[in-house]
């Protein structure tokens, strides 16, 4: 093996010994603001902007690398109106702090009026409904600020389910998620709401389902649905193995042991996602082939169909 000689070895620890000794320390703050206004009619309008600091370490595999995610909520209410105002929002900046200066990562907004953090690597925001109305959930990439999905659900990130392909290199990270926003042209042909699955560089695949049959009560499937759709992740590999029907979560994805070591994208499949009712009722199981939903392999449960659309 080829050493360094000894001055040389010498002066590169002069060099670095300082730095690493002394390592890198960031001092940082934010400010909070609130506006109060009363109308000369007792209206009270409010508007407040809170700054949030939170830092976290991502592991890469190899390092702990230390961000800083800036989150400003910025809520509007007023007296005369229930809930928060629909123009407020939740505004994300992500800081790269491994060196002096911070890096500037990402920047992203969504509506909403709260946000979390889900582990290391998404961002959450929640759009309280409004009048028996479901939380709309925006989950975004942390590092990158893309959009995942956009679901609605009352459960955390919302109606979705999230899975991993266990020991692939590089990681293989898929998800699934209910949206139950739907205008009133699509109510009018029967239309529930949409699936979407992915990954985290892009959506794959959707499906729209729909309320089939002159006695479909669309309105109230749809508002059931959009509070408590379920999703499970069914592998029968895992399920032999002893682990339960599941949806994952964001920092703790449900485990697909039938794809083993599998590395490449389309070569994901053999499992199947089931959309499920807030009482438990199966919907629809849908195949999951080639890295995408299989709409010619769906068996929807009586009175339901489903049908593709574009990514």
């Amino acid at each position: 093996m080829r050493r360094l000689p000894w001055f040389a070895a010498l002066l590169a620890a002069i060099l670095v010994g300082p730095a690493q000794a002394d390592g890198i320390r960031h001092a940082l703050s934010a400010t909070s603001t609130a506006v109060v206004e009363i109308a000369p009619d007792g209206t009270v309008v409010m508007r407040a902007a809170n700054v949030r600091l939170v830092p976290y370490a991502l592991f890469d595999g190899l390092h702990q690398l230390p961000r800083l995610a800036t989150v400003t909520s910025d809520v509007r209410r007023r007296t005369d109106a229930e809930g928060d105002d629909p123009a407020s929002t939740v505004s994300v900046t992500i800081d790269d702090l491994s060196a002096a200066a911070p890096r500037r990562l990402a920047a992203f907004s969504d509506p909403g009026s709260e946000g979390v953090l889900l582990g290391e690597r998404y961002f959450d925001t929640r759009q309280p409904g409004c009048c028996a109305g479901p939380t709309l959930h925006s989950v975004r990439v942390l590092e990158t600020g893309r959009l995942l999905y956009r679901a609605t659900g009352d459960d955390a990130a919302g109606s979705a389910a999230w899975a991993e392909v266990p020991n692939a290199r590089p990681p293989l990270i898929r998800w699934a998620a209910y949206d139950g926003r739907v205008d009133e042209a699509a109510r009018k042909r029967g239309v529930i709401g949409t699936l979407a699955y992915g990954s985290v560089d892009a959506t794959l695949s959707r499906l729209e389902l729909r309320a089939i049959g002159k006695a479909a009560k669309v309105d109230d499937l749809n508002l059931g649905l959009s509070h408590e759709a379920r999703l499970l992740w069914v592998d029968a590999a895992s399920q032999k193995a002893g682990y339960p029907a599941s949806a994952g979560s964001a920092d703790n994805p449900a485990t697909i042991w039938s794809l083993d070591g599998v590395a490449a994208p389309e070569k994901v499949g053999g499992f199947v996602l089931r959309l499920l009712d807030p009482d438990g009722h199966v919907l629809a199981t849908i195949p999951v082939a080639s890295d995408r939903l299989a709409a010619a392999g769906v068996k929807p449960a009586p009175g339901f169909a489903l049908a593709p659309l574009a990514p």
